[in-house]
């Protein structure tokens, strides 16, 4: 599930960065010749986490004098594209203008810089006028315990994967995992071997001995579907994807009840991105058949039945989809409306 997929991103990064603030102390001058005007302790790292849009990044960095120096990991989970960014800026006080260098790890010769304003905190880094895809705006790291030394500050988690619209977050530490809301409490205990996407009021999670998914109340831990599905996706619209024995998905509404039974191949679901939607605009793409992608209702009915090889979710009333080789876009009427010819 998704917390995994998390983890290991982030554990491959400070595994093989480590701070290099040992020369540093409190009171000492800045690399500018200019007196500490921050109120950071310079002498351990700072490690920060965001998940966002499908978006993990992770960032260490250390702090000598007034000088921020560190490096991290930008990964865009849909398509599996990872950046590695190196970061280089000067407080004043405790906000900095900071350089990012960009580079794909699968382009290697091929960088670039972007700047942004970021607020460093003791628990928080708030990141200011980001202009980059996918993350435009401004948006709030959490920070948890470095994997690397010197800052293995053990009162922190390992991940964090940001809090979501309302209001929770997964967060795990020596391998178990729990859920946290925006006033630090565990209101999931740190229990479970794994947990999925955090989706109105509910988290699903993976039950070790028996190996299947269940679901939880985020609010208070308690059990709401025991575990016995093979997989099992966060509620979109009201309704929940999950995989049965045989390798059929079907639907659970808000009741927890079986609204769609399951009869289909697949579902929109991309394992190391568990915050795609099954339904999209009232619509979801299924699997009817091998290799033939249609559309449902939330009744189950197919209402597109174009038979695509392959599909993505409707948005702002259009889908993209694969036919006869190429793609093109449809309306919720099953009609081209881009890329036709």
């Amino acid at each position: 599930m998704k917390s995994n997929y998390f983890v290991i991103y982030i554990a491959a990064f400070f595994l093989t960065w480590a701070c290099t603030s040992d020369e540093s102390s409190n009171g000492s001058s800045n690399g500018a010749n200019g007196p500490i005007t921050h109120t950071l302790d310079t002498t351990t790292g700072y490690c920060f986490q965001l998940f966002e849009n499908s978006i993990v990044e992770a960032l260490e960095i250390a702090i000598e004098g007034n000088k921020i120096k560190g490096a991290g990991k930008r990964v865009y989970l849909s398509t599996q594209t990872t950046y590695s960014l190196q970061v280089e800026g000067i407080l004043e006080g405790n906000v900095a203008e900071v350089d990012i260098y960009v580079a794909d790890t699968r382009k290697t010769k091929k960088t670039f810089v972007h700047r942004e304003t970021w607020e460093v905190g003791e628990d928080f880094l708030n990141v200011k006028n980001r202009k980059i895809e996918g993350l435009e705006g401004d948006y709030q790291f959490y920070r948890v315990m470095c994997q690397t030394q010197p800052n293995k500050d053990s009162t922190r988690y390992d991940s964090f994967s940001g809090f979501n619209e309302e209001g929770y977050a997964v967060v795990s530490k020596a391998g178990k995992y729990g859920v946290l809301n925006q006033n630090n409490e565990l209101t999931v205990s740190l229990s479970y071997k794994d947990l999925g996407a955090i989706r109105e009021g509910t988290v699903t999670f993976f039950d070790q001995q028996i190996g299947l998914y269940g679901l939880l109340d985020v609010t208070n831990g308690q059990l709401l579907v025991e575990p016995k599905y093979i997989e099992i996706m966060a509620f979109s619209e009201g309704l929940a994807a999950f995989m049965v024995e045989g390798g059929k998905w079907g639907f659970l509404n808000r009741d927890l009840e079986v609204a769609i039974e399951p009869k289909f191949t697949n579902v929109n679901f991309f394992k190391p991105d568990l915050y795609r939607n099954a339904f999209n605009e009232g619509l979801a793409n299924v699997e009817t058949a091998p290799g033939k992608w249609n559309y449902i209702d939330k009744t189950g009915q197919v209402v597109i039945a174009g038979d695509f090889l392959y599909t993505k979710g409707f948005e702002n009333g259009a889908a993209e989809v694969y036919k006869d080789n190429k793609w093109y876009f449809i309306n919720k009427a099953g009609e081209c409306v881009k890329n036709c010819e």
